[in-house]
């Protein structure tokens, strides 16, 4: 199991920075598209600049949300991607062995999850202690003190840790350790739900 997580979240950094405003989404790029509060995108090499409508973000570069503050990014193979209040998230480029053109790594905070369309790229997500995979779906993934929760809205997401690893179907949530024990897929009572809910805001 250890070998199956270090493979998955291998990085292979294919572009470097920012993309700067751009039209349309290439692999492995996001675009933001909604902001609330102060938010910052840095990367090597070009600095910190505010998150703001039209900036695209290409591997490498990170987006960081302040107190009470939401971005929401339109990424290729159709994924939205909304990211709560004191939350940061890098590009991470292609995995080792993935087909998704898309990874994400999310070091701390929360952020959420959609497809608009069939999502067939789908799109892998890493954090301190998990690693969580999906095509089409409705999820969300929160990170605290390198601890993980995850929750499925909509569709199937499998989550893999050091110690474990699960699938989870709508309604379901998980805990992950900050050593990366995987807990039960278990379903997540509708007061936890709705704490994602108001981090994330009506984009999500």
């Amino acid at each position: 199991m250890l070998r199956c997580f270090y493979s998955l979240a291998f990085v292979a950094c294919l572009f470097i920075g920012l993309a700067g405003p751009v039209a349309a989404q290439a692999p492995g790029q996001c675009v933001i598209t909604q902001t609330e509060g102060e938010a910052v995108v840095s990367a090597r090499g070009a600095g910190r600049q505010p998150a703001v409508v039209g900036l695209g973000l290409g591997t490498n570069a990170t987006l960081r949300t302040r107190a009470d503050a939401r971005v929401v990014l339109e990424c290729s193979g159709g994924l939205r991607v909304v990211l709560g209040p004191d939350s940061r998230i890098r590009l991470s480029g292609l995995l080792q062995g993935a087909q998704a053109p898309l990874g994400l790594r999310l070091l701390d905070g929360i952020a959420g999850f959609l497809f608009d369309g069939d999502g067939s790229d789908g799109v892998q997500v890493r954090t301190p202690s998990a690693v969580a995979a999906v095509r089409s779906t409705e999820w969300a993934m929160r990170v605290q003190d390198r601890a993980s929760a995850v929750f499925t809205r909509e569709g199937a997401v499998f989550v893999v840790g050091r110690e474990g690893r699960v699938r989870l179907e709508p309604g379901n949530g998980v805990d992950v350790t900050a050593r990366g024990a995987v807990g039960p897929a278990v379903d997540w009572g509708q007061a936890r739900i709705d704490r994602f809910k108001a981090l994330l805001g009506p984009a999500w």
